[in-house]
């Protein structure tokens, strides 16, 4: 009966990492210890204790998950666990404003989006008025994330 109380404990305590650890490796070796300790418990147990068990085990694991998450929400570093606040290092995709108003051939059909060439260098590009033909000469109006926009040349 000691080593099933044994591994019903650990179980819980790995389930209880799991929420502090990445990867789900925590829950399914829990899982899997506690799910060997109440096989253990109906084998060598009578009926009623091992329903009992398996009862406590349920409601452990509840209060197991529910404490966890209450640990989560009162740690220090509130809002670290799930995403850092710090932006330090991100770069958001933006365009070459020096291109605006320059000339650009279509290098691949704009459908509305695709390639556009500027100077020998490609580019991602949007078109304005949808659909243009690859060859055709465009001139670069803005831009809109990593891509520029483009309108036809007449």
């Amino acid at each position: 009966m000691a080593i099933v109380l044994l591994l019903g404990i650990a179980g819980m305590f790995l389930i209880f990492l799991e929420f502090f650890l990445p990867g789900a490796v925590f829950a399914v070796v829990g899982t899997l210890t506690l799910l060997v300790s109440l096989g253990l418990c109906f084998a060598n147990c009578p009926p009623f204790w091992a329903i009992a068990y398996m009862l406590i085990l349920i409601a452990s694991v509840f209060i197991t998950c529910k404490f966890a998450l209450w640990r989560l929400r009162c740690s220090k570093e509130k809002g670290d666990f799930y995403h850092g606040t710090d932006q330090e290092g991100f770069a958001a995709s933006s365009f070459d404003q020096t291109l605006i108003g320059k000339q650009a051939i279509v290098s691949t059909e704009l459908k509305p989006s695709g390639h556009i060439a500027v100077e020998g260098n490609l580019y991602q590009a949007l078109s304005e008025t949808g659909f243009l033909s690859k060859g055709s000469r465009v001139e670069i109006v803005g831009g809109k994330g990593a891509h520029y926009l483009v309108r036809e040349r007449k």
